[in-house]
């Protein structure tokens, strides 16, 4: 009788087996996805840890600025057009939330909106913080009044920024 040779099965290397491809896969997105979040996370707190930028009334004159502490910044400007045009600009903007203060605000009875009396100002304000990161920017839009509570035609922006975590 002659003997034939047994075969042997081709030996596979390592990096041929299919579930040691597919497990060095599945740890190569699981690499890749935690520096993108990584990054991600880096980008984003280090572009909050700056003011937010917001623009400024044309024609608004400066009268003061401050840098009091790191994270916060103070400016006061004042223009001669109308509180209503200034308040209507910043309104205008993309993610700013403005809200007029009344001296008086009544609730009349069978009226659905409230009696508002006095408009002593408008307080904006637009707000990128989250994830521990403090970045939002506060405008004050006052008129200005002389000592018989009739308006001088002169308006105050006052603008307060806070950044940074």
């Amino acid at each position: 009788m002659s003997e034939e040779p047994i075969s042997h099965p081709e030996e596979r290397g390592l990096f041929q087996s299919t579930a040691v491809r597919l497990t060095l896969v599945v740890v190569a997105v699981v690499v890749v996805l935690v520096v993108a979040v990584v990054v991600a996370v880096y980008l984003y707190r280090s572009s909050r840890d700056k003011p937010l930028e917001v623009a400024i009334y044309p024609g608004a004159t400066l009268v003061n600025s401050e840098k009091l502490y790191d994270g916060y910044d103070h400016q006061q400007y004042t223009s001669t057009d109308p509180f209503e045009k200034i308040e209507q600009f910043y309104a205008a903007r993309k993610g700013m939330m403005c809200q007029p203060q009344y001296s008086v605000v009544e609730q009349v009875p069978g009226q659905s909106e409230p009696l508002k009396q006095g408009h002593i100002f408008t307080r904006c304000q637009v707000d990128h913080s989250g994830w521990g990161m403090t970045q939002y920017t506060t405008i004050v839009i006052q008129p200005v009044y002389d000592q018989n509570q009739n308006p001088t035609g002169q308006v105050i922006i006052d603008i307060q920024r806070h950044w940074g975590g």
